[in-house]
């Protein structure tokens, strides 16, 4: 890539078949569906980091539904069980305004094997805790890993994947992210009935153990920073163009909708108004998720074609509409049929978000930039969920999911506003 530069790679290695620099066999060629994944897996820059994820959170989605029963076998009420999660959330939120410079002095090799060993650690030592408190700190502590091991591994995607093929990669990424996920959630139930409350926590913690180690080995930086660079590349250093703030604003507005919609309304709603069971409310959810799952390539193969922009603007105002209408729906057949239409909103106002970052920002202020992308989607995903459920409570579902869509419609607004950017790369290479 233009941003490495001449003289960043040692001069011994020049022939390597899979130098990040070079643009990989097939992104060019116009294939489309499995045959473009297959080519972007064909890199090993890209590979490994993919693999690494989907072992992560395939570790993290056989812990998540269980951790609150673990919580909960401290003999603790549903109020303290909260505090589980939260504090996971609030430390990486705390995090992540100094995880970007971290990655930009120590380089995106270190910090997202320091990340995933951190998040592993805590989590094998939260399985030991003898005290609910000792959970609620080791939570916490896992969460500032979280958010250094993100900001490394996204600021080592955005380096590495082509400019021009940015979407297709973060859509793969996040195809692996998801299928973690959904994968790891019934794998978690089987072996929490096998092995006990506190075994999903031992499965996360060796799954950060072995992506630690598949980043370690094969993970390369692009070279150490001067100090000029280091200081460089701070939080002072950040331009706060109009693009910038948009994308902020565009990723705020997203985790906000996803927390308050999926993780705070979308469950008691279909139990209060529909009368689901739990397993109905299971399934409704997997509508959400494989709907999701399926345009995730899609969206980011069309942001790279059409534009960031073009994706985003009519996702984000998809979503304003469906996360309104959620609320006035009164008969399940239309619930479940408009869940499918917040995975599609969902899936194509995820991926181009980070694409678009790439595109705005220079390479050298990038994990500082990252770090408050980060920042921004982590302080909607704590406050949508407060915000969401006080509403619910006090006024209805009606309003909960009226608000909770206003976000999404502001972010429509500033993508509005906005011309489709040139990418950052392509007007300047800053060696």
């Amino acid at each position: 890539m233009a941003e490495l530069g001449p003289g960043t790679e040692p001069a011994e290695e020049p022939s390597e078949p899979e130098d990040a620099e070079r643009e990989p066999r097939g992104f060019g060629t116009g294939r489309r569906g499995i045959g473009a994944i297959v080519d972007i897996l064909a890199v090993r820059e890209i590979r490994v980091v993919v693999i690494g994820t989907f072992v992560i959170m395939l570790g993290f989605g056989i812990l998540a539904p269980i951790l609150p029963l673990y919580a909960r076998s401290f003999h603790v009420g549903l109020d303290k069980v909260g505090l589980v999660v939260s504090a996971f959330a609030f430390t990486r939120l705390l995090f992540d305004l100094i995880a970007g410079p971290l990655v930009n002095r120590f380089g995106e090799r270190a910090m997202v094997t320091l990340g995933a060993v951190i998040v592993g650690v805590s989590s094998a030592l939260a399985a030991l805790a003898p005290s609910f408190l000792l959970l609620v700190v080791l939570r916490g502590a896992g969460g500032a890993g979280s958010a250094i091991f993100f900001a490394a591994v996204m600021s080592y995607m955005l380096r590495t994947a082509p400019k021009e093929a940015v979407g297709r990669v973060m859509g793969v990424f996040y195809g692996a992210f998801n299928l973690g996920i959904i994968m790891g959630a019934p794998i978690g139930g089987i072996v929490a009935g096998l092995f006990g409350l506190a075994s999903p926590l031992w499965a996360y913690a060796v799954a950060c153990f072995v992506a630690a180690a598949l980043y370690l080995s094969f993970v390369r930086d692009r070279g150490r920073p001067s100090r000029e660079q280091v200081k460089g590349g701070g939080l002072r250093s950040l331009r706060w163009t109009r693009p910038f703030v948009t994308v902020l604003v565009a990723n705020g507005a997203y985790f906000w909708m996803v927390a308050a919609v999926y993780q705070t309304l979308m469950s008691p709603f279909g139990n209060d108004r529909f009368g689901l069971s739990t397993l109905q409310i299971g399934l409704a959810a997997s509508v959400v998720d494989a709907a999701e799952f399926a345009v995730l390539f899609p969206a980011g193969s069309l942001a790279d074609s059409r534009g960031r922009r073009a994706v985003l603007l009519p996702a984000f105002l998809g979503l304003a509409v469906v996360v309104a209408a959620l609320g006035l729906i009164h008969h399940v057949a239309v619930y479940l049929v408009v869940l499918l239409a917040l995975g599609v909103g969902s899936g194509f106002g995820g991926v181009p978000t980070p694409a678009l970052l790439s595109d705005v920002v220079p390479p050298e202020t990038r994990p500082a930039a990252i770090g408050v992308y980060r920042f921004v989607g982590d302080l909607g995903f704590v406050l949508g969920p407060f915000v969401a459920g006080r509403i619910a409570q006090g006024v209805g579902f009606e309003a909960a999911f009226a608000v909770s869509a206003v976000p999404c419609l502001i972010a429509a607004v500033f993508l509005f506003a906005m011309r489709e950017p040139e990418p950052v790369l392509a007007r300047s290479d800053p060696g």
